[in-house]
């Protein structure tokens, strides 16, 4: 009894052993799918993936790396359009960080290239010349360009100014008639002034 028990337990050892290993093929790694440890060519699975982790960092990093653009949305009516409104939203955010010399007047004043202007915004060179044409049309810029040398353009702030003051002058009215002078007087508050006295 005692040897075939040991035989009987042994045979199921053998059982076991047998379908681990018919098993563990589907799990295990072979030595062709190990990178090399030599310095030699990854196999072309292992080489196409890592062509594309270091192309999803490549656009990762160009994404991180270009500024956002405050787009003003008031400024699609005063300048005609989404696309110059966005070359006018470029330009106004240059005055934040502008030396003071760069203010003449009521205008600021800045030079910048084709190339420039399409890195920071995506407009490209055929559609910056239709954005000149209509915020030069509309007063709002001014520009003077030299041979060989990068476009400087005059915001004109005064006309800015002006032109989003008379595109609210209909929500002003609406306002005041909501609201009139009167009811801010009796309320002890100081009364806003009109846009027409802005304007002027």
């Amino acid at each position: 009894m005692g040897a075939n028990k040991v035989t009987h337990l042994s045979n199921r050892h053998e059982r076991r052993a047998r379908r681990a290993t018919s098993a563990a093929p589907e799990m295990a790694l072979t030595p062709k799918d190990l990178a090399p440890m030599d310095g030699g060519t990854a196999s072309p699975p292992a080489a196409n993936d890592l062509r594309g982790a270091l192309l999803g960092q490549a656009v990762l990093l160009d994404w991180l790396g270009q500024a956002p653009i405050s787009f003003h949305r008031a400024y699609v009516d005063i300048a005609g359009g989404v696309v110059p409104a966005l070359w006018l939203s470029s330009a106004m955010a240059r005055m934040v960080h502008a030396p003071r010399e760069s203010f003449q007047g009521d205008t600021f004043v800045f030079a910048m290239s084709g190339q420039e202007c399409e890195q920071e915004t995506g407009i490209s060179r055929g559609q910056q010349e239709t954005c000149r044409r209509q915020l030069i049309a509309a007063g709002l810029v001014s520009e003077q360009s030299g041979q060989r040398k990068p476009i400087v353009y005059r915001l004109h702030l005064d006309a800015i100014a002006r032109a989003l003051i008379e595109q609210a002058e209909p929500l002003a009215q609406m306002l005041h008639l909501l609201e009139p002078q009167d009811a801010a007087m009796d309320s002890g508050l100081p009364a806003l002034p009109t846009v027409r006295q802005i304007a002027k």
